[in-house]
């Protein structure tokens, strides 16, 4: 648009990108919003905003075109969404009411002006500090909204909103009206304060027979909140609308309890409960990897007569069990693959994904036992020097599987090439976490080229002199990190996974 600098995208979804930008003219930070839907309902969109004026509503400043796309300028609101907070247990029952009296009193000033906005839910609150120490919430993503004595948008019957939040007068495809954002931003408060949504379920249809049933009353699930709080949020999710009570009456109903309610004990966040079911979902399958390791191993060692094999394959396995079986942990089964192309020396960045020092250096290890005893027992990839390969029949022998497969791992230059390996996952690693893919890029080349030229000392040197095959597992590794597996800067999902909404609030704020 010839005035705003695009700096990085910090959202995105069914309806578009939304990027943190700089207003060249007013020399300002600016949310750029670039929509996917139809040019009547971006202009909806607009219009509500600019109907609005008001500290809890996110301003609207421009709408413009981009590449033939239309472009909605707004303010930008350092901060994290509602929903994000409630994630990761950074609210207390204070913090919901304050947000609460913020997106009624915002509602209250969008109704006055014949604006409904039909799709109130956590993830459109956005909330950041204030000067004084408190929170400020900021209602935004007005794409849905109604407005008094404009046409309609949506064919007769048709649904919008999102599904988990939607009043059931707006599931049913009638008009929705002020009580239906009443319903929703009920429905929200009572989620945060009960620590779930009892309208959502596990399928779509699932939850939307749920949409209109009556609602288990607030004051069972946290019998310590006040009982009128409790009371005024249960007549916010009444079925019917006219029994619902308006947005000003909401929130001075939060402004009567606010200071009764608990200021400084988090609420469960659903991050934890979400952690501890993925760790039982994963302890499970791990048991279960783990007894099909062991049935396997048992039978290679009975009936099929390859005691040997079952021995060198325990000891090789036994890394990755320490560390869980993860999908990290099972990288050092790779190594004789590359050595087998010629790229044996690319293998020393196999451990460099595992989380903490100790794994990366164990993997380092691990990485360079396989490489050596598939040399040894099957021949895979160059001859290193440090042993002669085992003989015939090792596999269903297991004292020469021991002494001829396994016990080279102790001599003098092996014990040297498990120690670069292991310092090289340590410290690509550390190249791995730098904040700027180029910096990054630049140090692991000179991490390839410091590996190469060590390996050269190891054996009789076989692994050594192919520093194109190192430097190519390293640009790999930089490439698949900062180009897959890290998010985008500023999406806010994303970011929480990676680091607390703590620290990412104190960053986006500085």
């Amino acid at each position: 648009m010839g005035r705003f600098r695009l700096l990085e995208r910090i959202g995105s979804g069914g309806m578009g990108t939304v990027y943190r930008a700089f207003d060249e003219r007013l020399q300002r930070q600016v949310a750029v919003k670039e929509v996917d839907a139809e040019p009547d309902r971006v202009i909806r969109e607009a219009q509500a905003a600019a109907r609005l004026n008001h500290p809890a509503v996110v301003t609207l400043y421009e709408l413009g075109e981009r590449a033939g796309r239309a472009v909605l300028v707004s303010e930008l609101v350092p901060g994290a969404t509602l929903a994000e907070l409630r994630r990761y247990g950074t609210l207390s029952d204070r913090d919901v009411a304050e947000i609460g009296i913020d997106v009624c009193a915002a509602l209250d000033h969008a109704h006055a002006r014949g604006v409904v906005h039909r799709d109130i839910k956590p993830q459109n609150v956005i909330v950041r500090d204030d000067e004084a120490g408190g929170r400020l919430a900021k209602l935004m993503d007005f794409g849905i909204a109604r407005l008094a004595g404009a046409p309609t948008l949506t064919a007769a019957g048709e649904v919008v909103g999102t599904l988990a939040y939607m009043s059931p007068e707006q599931a049913e495809g009638a008009p929705a009206g002020p009580p239906s954002d009443v319903y929703s931003l009920a429905l929200s408060l009572y989620e945060c304060w009960s620590g779930a949504n009892p309208v959502a379920g596990d399928t779509p249809a699932q939850t939307a027979r749920r949409i209109g049933a009556r609602i288990k009353p607030l004051r069972e699930l946290r019998p310590d909140l006040p009982e009128g709080l409790c009371d005024t949020i249960d007549a916010g999710l009444e079925p019917e609308a006219e029994l619902r009570p308006a947005p000003a009456e909401l929130g001075e109903c939060l402004e009567a309890e606010i200071e009764v309610l608990d200021a400084y004990a988090p609420l469960p966040g659903t991050q934890a409960a979400e952690a501890e079911a993925r760790r039982t979902r994963l302890g499970a399958v791990r048991l279960v990897v783990l007894a099909g390791i062991a049935t396997a191993l048992g039978l290679l060692a009975g009936p099929f007569g390859q005691a040997g094999l079952a021995v060198t394959l325990a000891a090789l396995l036994a890394p990755a069990a320490i560390l869980g079986l993860s999908a990290a942990s099972l990288t050092p089964l790779a190594a004789p693959l590359l050595a087998q192309v010629g790229l044996g020396g690319a293998a020393a960045a196999l451990g460099s994904a595992a989380a903490s020092i100790r794994a990366r250096a164990l993997l380092g290890v691990a990485s360079w036992a396989w490489l050596l005893c598939a040399s040894l027992a099957l021949g895979a990839g160059p001859e290193l020097g440090i042993a002669e390969r085992a003989p015939e029949g090792w596999a269903s022998d297991v004292s020469t599987a021991a002494s001829d497969v396994l016990a080279p791992l102790g001599d003098p230059s092996s014990l040297a090439g498990a120690a670069i390996f292991a310092l090289a996952a340590v410290a690509l690693g550390w190249v791995l976490r730098l904040r700027h893919g180029s910096v990054a890029l630049l140090a692991a080349m000179l991490w390839a080229a410091g590996v190469d030229a060590a390996l050269t000392l190891v054996g009789n040197g076989a692994l050594g002199g192919h520093a194109a095959g190192v430097v190519g597992a390293a640009v790999a590794a930089v490439a698949l990190e900062f180009g897959l597996l890290r998010p985008q800067a500023g999406d806010g999902h994303e970011q929480a996974r990676r680091r607390p909404l703590r620290r990412r609030l104190a960053s986006r704020l500085a």
